[in-house]
């Protein structure tokens, strides 16, 4: 937010020469929230260092978050997280640019990436929340840090089908909540307790239910002619592998029933991911200021051992992502104006 930094040049002795230069915006290499504490080795520049201030919950003196790196006013109310970088990229070019004619995209040197612009009139952001339960943690954490208001996230992400009713190519929607799958260490020690659970399942958290009930219709809508809609209960592993049932020769997982008894105790169970249980948790920790749910789009068949041909993501993210911002979109929060409570680097009024 507020434009790119000013043109620098990196001091002498450093970078591929004395007088070498960062990329500008436009640049494909320019990414104007760069902040690495170490140098660039493919484009031969050294970063921006930055300080970071109070154990607890760093920031920087741009009052930029930790792992994620935006700062107030680059981060809209209603959020749409996805795990691939790719697809949020993808998902973003259907955002209606801010006042000042761009989607304003902050990249951290984590990987993590947020576009901010419009939809249907509304600010939005999309951030690339990449994989697993501590990332989400990170995102929701961080967004919650610098937005003033009431929030409301949806996670568009891929998943495998647990149950026949959501094979390949369906669209399962969390409105059951979600539940947690994870590998207990305890019970692969040498000294192992013969009555340790290998893996452990955590009670359901529901899902907000009115945000669900648009979410579903929205995806049916826009993607029913052609696409299933399902809704069910999701269940979030602590990993791709073994929590998920998958089978490995190399190492002692003791899986091999594993999605079989995922069903046995959650009979609602429709999708298997890594990353809307713990959306759901931080909603429910969140005293009342975020509602949360989930879709996801069946990419493996976990009963039947078959993968989505790879052709037809594109064109149901794309529909799948339209009815998600619609959803957002047409949420009623409770939000303050954009430049009076984040002044002239607000994002959707720059």
């Amino acid at each position: 937010a507020g434009g790119p930094p000013a043109r620098a040049v990196a001091p002498a002795g450093q970078g591929a020469s004395s007088a070498e230069e960062w990329p500008e915006e436009g640049d494909p290499d320019f990414s104007e929230d760069d902040y690495s504490w170490y140098s660039n080795s493919r484009t031969k520049r050294h970063n921006k260092l930055k300080s970071f201030s109070d154990a607890n919950f760093p920031t920087d003196p741009d009052g930029r978050v930790y792992h994620l790196q935006f700062r107030r006013g680059d981060v809209a109310n209603r959020i749409i997280s996805v795990g691939d970088v790719g697809r949020a990229e993808f998902l973003a070019s259907m955002l209606e640019p801010a006042l000042d004619g761009r989607v304003h995209k902050v990249v951290s040197s984590r990987g993590f990436v947020t576009h901010t612009g419009r939809y249907g009139g509304q600010p939005v952001s999309v951030i690339a929340t990449l994989m697993g339960v501590s990332n989400m943690d990170m995102v929701v954490r961080e967004a919650r840090a610098v937005v003033d208001g009431e929030m409301v996230i949806v996670r568009v992400g891929t998943c495998g089908g647990l149950q026949p009713a959501a094979p390949v190519g369906t669209i399962v929607i969390a409105s059951k909540g979600a539940a947690s799958c994870y590998r207990n260490p305890d019970a692969f020690a040498d000294d192992a307790d013969s009555s340790e659970e290998l893996f452990r399942f955590s009670k359901p958290i529901p899902a907000d239910d009115a945000l669900s009930t648009a979410l579903a219709a929205n995806m049916r809508k826009h993607v029913g002619e052609t696409t299933s809609v399902v809704e069910g209960m999701n269940v979030t592993a602590c990993s791709f592998y073994s929590s998920q049932g998958r089978s490995d020769a190399a190492f002692d997982d003791r899986n091999d029933d594993l999605t079989d008894v995922l069903v046995e105790h959650y009979p609602e169970a429709m999708s298997l991911e890594m990353e809307t249980f713990h959306l759901l948790d931080m909603c429910r920790a969140s005293r009342g200021s975020i509602r949360g749910s989930a879709a996801a789009l069946v990419l493996a068949a976990r009963f039947s051992n078959e993968f989505i041909d790879s052709s037809q993501v594109a064109e149901v993210m794309e529909k799948a992502g339209r009815a998600a911002f619609e959803t957002v979109a047409a949420i009623d929060l409770d939000v303050p104006h954009g430049k009076e409570a984040y002044g002239d680097d607000c994002a959707w009024h720059a």
